[in-house]
């Protein structure tokens, strides 16, 4: 049996063959109509080690047909609900304040409980490919959190008990006399202000990428990036909904990778959604190939993160 050698590489050139049982195989086969693509040739050699890999998933929303029946289902059982509560106010008004009495103090005890009662579903989602691409010169997350002030002397002003008593004398000391009276004495009047916590803000993270194609079938390719990230980025129409719905953009999941492993020296990522995209043909001057193809393009994405980041999550690290 002849033994056949296959050539991993032409003029220090890789071939993507050769890869395919490494760890970015997976960007070479094609058995579910998937679109993975990367960039440059060499991502994979040793000299660089260090890449960036986002898995793209479409949401699959449920058909207009379902959602149409679900609709009316809800706006029947609503009808329903309401022609029995008039009903029920009219032949028994005391029993009926009684029940309305009884929801509304639930409510107060737990908010919530209406939407406990409501079966939410998570959108279905597909992953339709990858883009493995090299780790950019500057890759920077921003936390944000968010924070209010608040005036002691005006909350006393609005409350129930105190609150008359204490307009009338913070009035008094916030006036105009008042207050040139305590400049002329060397004071001015402390409002006593807190800061108030009031919650976190989605991570946000910018990731921005050049790309100077090594040939034609080089450039094509990242054509083909560029556009991809465009597409999963917009919107589709719903099918059957006659213009009236959206299907939201895609999610993408970043992963960072070094020598074939996941990097966890890098922070992770959460599902996120691309909130804009800039594209620049000339970064340092407009020229392109024989064939109109720009010779570097120069593409920044910023991301946000759909997953609030907990103390537990970073603790996990992400």
């Amino acid at each position: 049996m002849a033994i056949i050698s296959i050539p991993t590489s032409i003029g220090g050139v890789s071939i993507p063959g050769a890869v395919v049982n490494g760890p970015l195989g997976s960007l070479y086969q094609n058995a579910f109509g998937r679109t993975d693509l990367q960039y440059p040739r060499d991502l994979q050699s040793a000299t660089r080690g260090h890449y960036v890999q986002f898995t793209i998933s479409e949401i699959k929303p449920a058909t207009f047909n379902e959602v149409t029946e679900k609709l009316l289902g809800a706006a029947k059982s609503a009808a329903a609900a309401a022609a029995t509560g008039i009903t029920n106010a009219i032949t028994n008004p005391e029993e009926t304040l009684n029940q309305l009495s009884s929801g509304i103090s639930k409510f107060r005890e737990d908010p919530n409980s209406i939407l406990k009662s409501v079966q939410f579903t998570q959108p279905e989602l597909k992953t339709v490919g990858t883009i493995s691409l090299y780790i950019p010169e500057t890759v920077n997350f921003t936390y944000a959190a968010q924070y209010d002030k608040l005036s002691l002397a005006t909350a006393a002003q609005q409350t129930p008990i105190i609150g008359k008593a204490a307009k009338t004398v913070l009035g008094a000391i916030n006036s105009g006399p008042a207050k040139l009276l305590l400049r002329g004495q060397g004071y001015a009047f402390n409002p006593q202000q807190q800061i108030l916590f009031e919650g976190i803000d989605f991570r946000i993270y910018q990731m921005a990428f050049t790309f100077t194609p090594y040939s034609r079938q080089e450039a094509a390719t990242v054509e083909k990036i560029i556009k991809l990230f465009k597409v999963h980025a917009a919107p589709r129409l719903a099918t059957g909904s006659a213009g009236m719905f959206f299907v939201p953009p895609s999610i993408f999941t970043p992963k960072f990778f070094f020598n074939g492993q996941e990097n966890k020296k890098i922070n992770k990522i959460t599902k996120s959604v691309i909130e804009s995209i800039d594209v620049n043909y000339a970064p340092n001057g407009f020229t392109t190939q024989s064939d109109g193809a720009p010779t570097q393009i120069q593409l920044t994405i910023n991301f946000k993160e759909i997953e609030l980041l907990t103390r537990d999550r970073i603790e996990q690290g992400y």
